[in-house]
């Protein structure tokens, strides 16, 4: 029968754990009580049984329950043969068998199954033939002999596995080695995929003692369960009557006397399940055997980690060259930072908050009098966006050199854009035909920011939208008309710019950009550009922006 053992007291005090629940602290309603000791509340411990075994909670003492020098958390901790508790200043061993004249704590009750489920983190301690501070218990070998072995066959294994490659070739390598050591019949490796039922799990790598390729191994739910959720090791030495594997008939067919089941687990994460069998009753695992492997196991989690981190690095270092090279084609779409055609000088600037971006402007001419000027914004970022900004350049390319008159060029890009955007993406779009000859503008805006009609003297005009985006329904469009004479500028924007972000969040916003243009309404497309994209810059003062920044700037000089 478990008991606690007082240790460090001049007078021996053992108390037999005969109930299914044992109190532990300073009051006298306790089922142990700790005197003279201020570092233990009234109410500080619980010791209790559970199918697994023995396991002590801790209840919301004031300086916490250690095991081992593990703080106790919110869930209950198991207790192994061997393990010391700590409540305050008292240290009390958990031991199992019959103690010579113990006093027993109140109650009666039964022994209790022999625990089956550990912490995987604490069982490399009994490598050492004990917990840390422990005493050798039931179950341990009390050689160093044994131990100094076991240290030796992980520090090989270690070596091995730092020169693997890959999640298999370590697979390999693991169950190999477990299978020779522990002399077992079978030793895989699983990981677990979450399904409506629970988990199901895929074996990456299997080791058979007469070499079967395809094996069937038997975890039970329970072990699955404890191991990925609790991070908990499980042993079993009489698998024919664990009730944990009742149900399953190949347990029964192959007569299986021990199972061990360890989880590959590495700071938080648990990366699958390390399992075990024999069916030769002559060969049962112990607890050192399950801190064996639950240490190979560690070993392998923490390459498994290094090993997908790697293969990340690699894949960002590809994925960051494929769109370096994409901004680069990106870039070589748009006409320049400068073009001219008859009496129009033209700017534009375009900067990207990613490697490649849905913003997107243009100058095309249509005939000799007639220049094309657009600018659009493609909802979101990234290569998605950008292919959609493709699309539309060449979709509209396409329709200006075909000589299609603008009110049409528009409504069949919206049926183009309909058909082929995905259901969440659309374009804001403004798209004007300038005339030389007739010193006129007529322009669509379809959602888009309004661009600003600069004269030599009065007011700015915002050539608002009066249409939505492009992309989401078919609309009738109809053409707008205004005079655009020489000293005439055009300013085209998309949100990058009035939304650009300031160190405290806010936003340089569009009655800025007026005042801006209205200041600076003197100087040529090139300059004017320049200004703009300085002072929005200067206005964010280094912050992270959210979205590209494009400007283009149309003069009848």
């Amino acid at each position: 029968m478990p008991y606690l053992k007082l240790l460090h007291a001049k007078d021996q005090q053992v108390y037999v754990l005969s109930r299914d629940t044992t109190t532990l602290g300073r009051s006298g309603e306790v089922d142990i009580a700790i005197r003279g000791d201020r570092g233990v509340s009234k109410l500080h411990a619980r010791i209790e049984t559970e199918a697994s075994g023995y396991v002590i909670a801790d209840l919301g003492s004031r300086n916490g329950t250690y095991v081992n020098d593990h703080p106790v958390g919110g869930e209950p901790a198991p207790l192994l043969p061997g393990d010391h508790i700590r409540i305050g200043q008292t240290i009390l061993a958990f031991e199992a068998g019959e103690p010579a004249g113990a006093e027993s704590a109140a109650g009666t009750g039964d022994s209790g199954a022999q625990p089956s489920l550990f912490r995987a983190d604490q069982l490399p301690y009994t490598l050492a033939g004990r917990t840390p501070g422990g005493t050798p218990g039931r179950g341990r070998r009390d050689t160093s002999a044994d131990a100094d072995g076991e240290l030796l066959k992980l520090t090989a294994l270690s070596k091995a596995v730092m020169t693997v490659r890959s999640e298999a070739e370590l697979g390999d390598l693991v169950t190999r080695r477990l299978l020779e050591w522990l002399e077992a019949d079978c030793c895989a490796i699983v990981h677990p995929r979450e399904s409506e039922s629970g988990y199901e799990l895929e074996t990456r790598a299997l080791t058979t003692r007469t070499g079967e390729a395809d094996r069937t191994i038997s975890i039970s739910t329970t072990a699955v369960n404890q191991a990925l959720e609790n991070r908990m090791a499980s042993i079993t030495t009489n698998a024919m009557e664990d009730d944990r594997f009742r149900d399953r008939q190949s347990v029964i067919v192959r007569g299986l006397a021990s199972i061990l089941c360890a989880p590959l687990w590495h700071e938080d994460r648990v990366f699958g399940l390390v399992y075990l069998d024999s069916s030769d009753p002559t060969v049962r695992f112990t607890v050192d055997h399950l801190g064996l492997v639950s240490a190979a196991a560690n070993l392998a989690a923490i390459k498994i980690d290094n090993l997908r981190l790697f293969d990340a690095a690699v894949a960002k270092s590809a994925m960051d060259k494929e769109l370096a090279l994409a901004g680069e084609i990106q870039a070589g779409l748009l006409p320049g930072e400068s073009y001219a055609f008859n009496a129009l000088a033209c700017a534009g600037a375009h900067v990207s908050c990613e490697e490649i971006g849905g913003d997107y402007y243009d100058f095309i001419p249509l005939d000799d009098d007639v220049l094309t000027v657009t600018i659009a914004d493609v909802t979101g970022h990234g290569p998605s966006s950008a292919l959609l900004m493709v699309a539309c350049k060449t979709m509209l390319t396409t329709l200006i050199d075909m000589g299609i008159p603008l009110v049409e060029r528009i409504g069949r890009l919206n049926e183009y854009m309909i058909h082929h955007s995905a259901e969440s993406q659309f374009i804001t779009f403004f798209h004007a035909d300038i005339d030389t000859r007739t010193q006129t503008l007529s322009y669509c805006n379809a959602g888009h920011n309004p661009p600003m009609l600069l004269s030599r003297t009065g007011p700015i005009r915002k050539l608002a939208s009066v249409t939505p985006p492009l992309g989401i329904t078919a609309v009738s469009f109809e053409a707008e008309t205004v005079r655009f004479e020489p000293g005439t500028r055009l300013v085209l924007y998309t949100d990058g710019v009035t939304e650009a972000a300031g160190p405290s969040g806010e936003l340089y916003e569009e009655h800025r950009l007026e005042s801006l243009l209205t200041e600076h309404r003197g100087q040529n497309a090139g300059d004017l550009k320049d200004t703009v994209i300085t002072k929005v810059f200067e206005f964010a003062a280094g912050s992270r922006q959210c979205d590209d920044v494009t400007l283009a700037v149309v003069e009848h000089a």
